[in-house]
């Protein structure tokens, strides 16, 4: 199905999969220690939260928070197996790379706010066809 060729797209694309991951990372935590705040670390199960999303999506042919099913960011975490006490989501569509879709994020109060919010701890962040773009931003175990 058109899952699996995705896939490989999901992961913020194919090659420098890695340098990209760290970019993110970068990004990400430079914003919250401007700011003074803990950096956050990566959570494969955040990001298979995200993917979900992503594909869901994509495959459906929407664009919002809530899934076709009627899923919200939590029903996603948890069925990723991500037992939250805090959850966030910032999704965008159009930006063609990294950069772009971070400085958006950025420069709107709602998902600045989601990607400062001190008591966050792990995140997950996905692109997919068609520029679709989801993070997931959390804390687990509370």
């Amino acid at each position: 199905m058109l899952r699996a060729a995705l896939f490989a797209l999901i992961i913020l694309g194919l090659s420098g999969a890695e340098a990209q991951a760290q970019q993110v990372r970068q990004m990400l935590n430079g914003l919250r220690a401007e700011q003074g705040l803990d950096p956050v670390t990566p959570s494969p199960r955040l990001e298979s939260a995200a993917m979900a999303h992503a594909l869901d999506m994509l495959d459906n042919g929407f664009f919002g928070h809530t899934g076709s099913d009627g899923s919200a960011v939590g029903d996603r975490a948890r069925r990723a197996g991500y037992g939250y006490c805090l959850i966030a989501e910032n999704i965008a569509q159009g930006q063609g790379n990294l950069a772009e879709v971070m400085g958006a994020w950025a420069n709107s109060p709602g998902h600045r706010a989601n990607m400062l919010r001190e008591d966050v701890k792990d995140y997950g962040l996905v692109r997919a066809q068609g520029n679709i773009w989801v993070m997931v931003l959390g804390r687990d175990g509370c």
